[in-house]
């Protein structure tokens, strides 16, 4: 079987031995997401060394929108050395994030308007925002893929966005191992052309971790079934159509 996770950061994970038996026998492929020119260096030689096994994603993250990256970025894009963009978005889940919303719309419609030019998808991280979103879906329409990443809304929200005439994916991770209800609702009904999963390795920890593993993406796979009623291979089957077409990727990497 082959098990995709729609999103973690490769370089940063302890413990994850990309050549192991457990990336081999189950075909993983990732996208994995870097935020400053240091960690995408180290993520590109990673990707070099495990071909087909990483789609490479650089983004400006809004807890740190900082537009020193935007060059960079761009010249990612026109080297053709990244496939999409992200994470970006909106953070408002702390006072402190809130303050910081004049940066965080700055590096949001800068990355939207990039992803329209070069035709490549975005990964959201989106927290206490989804109406901004909404004020954007003109934007978001011309973007070939839109993969919400941990989303942390219901199937309501789900529909609406849909409707809205976004290319979205909808990505889960760890929150459905804790009971998580907006999650396991989703992760239950949503179509099942439209379904992800991930680890956000190595954050997105349960009660007692101290870092979420990338092999963790196997734990997801297994709840994610049982919550689907449907075994984790026809799961595996679904999620990995899901993860080409989202990430624009016409055969495996």
């Amino acid at each position: 079987m082959i098990l995709n996770d729609a999103h973690l950061h490769a370089v940063l994970c302890p413990q994850s031995d990309f050549s192991s038996d457990f990336f081999v026998h189950n075909r993983y492929c990732a996208c994995t997401c870097s935020h400053d020119k240091a960690e995408f260096e180290k993520t590109e030689k990673l990707a070099q060394s495990f071909p087909g096994m990483f789609v490479k994603a650089f983004g400006l993250h809004p807890q740190n929108p900082s537009m020193n990256n935007a060059d960079f970025l761009e010249s990612l894009l026109k080297e053709k050395r990244i496939s999409c963009i992200g994470e970006c978005g909106f953070d408002f889940y702390t006072e402190q994030f809130k303050q910081n919303r004049p940066a965080q719309e700055e590096a949001w419609h800068f990355q939207i308007e990039l992803a329209v030019r070069h035709s490549v998808p975005v990964v959201v991280h989106d927290r206490k925002a989804l109406d901004l979103l909404f004020r954007d879906a003109k934007v978001l329409q011309q973007i070939p893929s839109v993969v919400f990443h941990s989303f942390a809304f219901g199937l309501r929200e789900v529909q609406s966005l849909l409707n809205h005439g976004i290319n979205a994916y909808f990505s889960f991770g760890k929150q459905i191992l804790n009971g998580n209800k907006k999650s396991i609702e989703c992760v239950s009904q949503l179509d099942s052309d439209r379904l992800l999963l991930e680890t956000d390795a190595p954050f997105q920890t349960l009660k007692g971790e101290s870092f979420t593993p990338a092999q963790d993406i196997l734990r997801v796979y297994e709840q994610a079934s049982v919550l689907r009623g449907i075994s984790i291979e026809c799961l595996c089957e679904d999620c990995n159509k899901n993860f080409k077409k989202a990430f624009l990727l016409t055969e495996r990497i």
